[in-house]
């Protein structure tokens, strides 16, 4: 039977947010009356490496109705313990196989887990690598391997449960994959999305537009009470304006090239005072309108400053719902690494396997940064 909708969700929780993993399939189970609205995950947990989860293995459900805490959901597969969800091959054979079997009008992607951005982290001590970290196997996908995972497989919108993600970086790689792309520049809180409040307005109208649903991500982020003392932020990027974007954060990237020895000290204090996302001392992620807005307020070469207008115009162009709270308060849809050519030089061989870097010459900016 073709459905209105299907919701795949790829829920990795072979790592320390296993716990939240059951709170957000109680979420699902919550909202999942409408046969027409259908949610399948394929959910992993490691006893090996967290003894307190609740299974081990990876395992494919459908999602069904229930108010309890318990987990009512259809078990469909049990794929054993040799799955690795640290791999693209994973993510696409779960693509493949839940459109297959679950056919629908229209498809939604959602990824969950930690986030990176666009970089690995070399060390697990010092942060989550990449996406979709498998702690059973020490695997992570990349985010240059999208491509292998997502293909030619289309979405109306993908969803990063994870942080950092809504980034320029990541969007642009999967940007012929999804018509909408969701998620936070920030990181959020552990227990991720609150999906009943999310999927409660598609549950009830499952003929409402794409775009339109999408807000609900932005919505329900914000009307979590126990999220308002955390950093929250949500928006929703429009596929289809991303290649314009680019071209106008590629000339900036020239401009600041031919300009920067005259702005060393604006660029500068620019990253030090623009929005940023989990500073750490090689992860310089920074809004981009912020960075453009403070670039142009600081009266620098008028070329620069038309060049920042440009992305700022494809920005309001690209951004089609953002909500952030008092906690991230420079925060406008979209973030860039911002890194100084000291620290980006180190990354520069990773950064190059992106599409963005073979579309812009964004990283060769980075290269010269002060």
């Amino acid at each position: 039977r073709v459905g209105k909708w299907t919701i795949l969700v790829f829920l990795n929780a072979a790592n320390d947010l296993y716990n939240f993993s059951t709170l957000n399939m109680n979420q699902l189970e919550r909202v999942a009356q409408n046969q027409d609205v259908r949610f399948v995950v394929q959910w992993k947990q490691t006893t090996d490496v967290y003894p307190n989860s609740s299974f081990d293995g990876t395992r494919r459900y459908l999602v069904e109705p229930d108010t309890t805490s318990a987990i009512a959901s259809r078990l469909i597969q049990d794929l054993g313990k040799t799955v690795d969800m640290g791999i693209p091959q994973s993510l696409r054979q779960f693509i493949e196989w839940g459109k297959q079997y679950y056919p629908a009008d229209r498809y939604g992607l959602i990824i969950w887990n930690h986030g990176n951005g666009w970089r690995r982290t070399a060390d697990r001590a010092t942060g989550p690598l990449a996406a979709s970290y498998d702690d059973s196997t020490g695997n992570a996908i990349q985010i240059w391997e999208l491509g292998t995972a997502l293909g030619t497989q289309e979405f109306e919108f993908l969803a990063w449960d994870c942080s950092l993600m809504q980034m320029m970086e990541v969007a642009y790689e999967v940007k012929t994959n999804a018509k909408y792309i969701v998620c936070s520049e920030e990181s959020p809180p552990g227990e991720g999305y609150p999906y009943d409040l999310i999927f409660a307005p598609l549950r009830d109208a499952p003929d409402v537009a794409t775009e339109q649903f999408t807000k609900s991500f932005v919505d329900g982020m914000l009307a979590v009470p126990g999220y308002a003392s955390r950093k929250i932020t949500q928006s929703v990027l429009d596929s289809s304006k991303l290649v314009t974007l680019a071209q106008a954060i590629n000339g900036l990237a020239v401009e600041l090239e031919a300009n920067w020895p005259s702005m060393t000290g604006t660029i500068q204090a620019v990253r030090d005072q623009s929005q940023a996302y989990s500073q750490s001392a090689i992860r310089y992620y920074r809004d981009l309108q912020d960075i453009c807005s403070r670039l142009i307020a600081a009266n620098p070469p008028p070329t620069v400053a038309a060049a920042c207008q440009q992305v700022l115009s494809a920005i309001d162009d690209a951004v089609v719902w953002e909500g952030h709270n008092a906690n991230s308060p420079g925060s406008r849809g979209v973030a860039i690494d911002f890194s100084p050519g000291s620290v980006f030089v180190g990354a520069a061989a990773d950064y190059g396997r992106l599409k963005f870097a073979a579309d812009t010459r964004w990283d060769q900016w980075l290269t010269v940064s002060p």
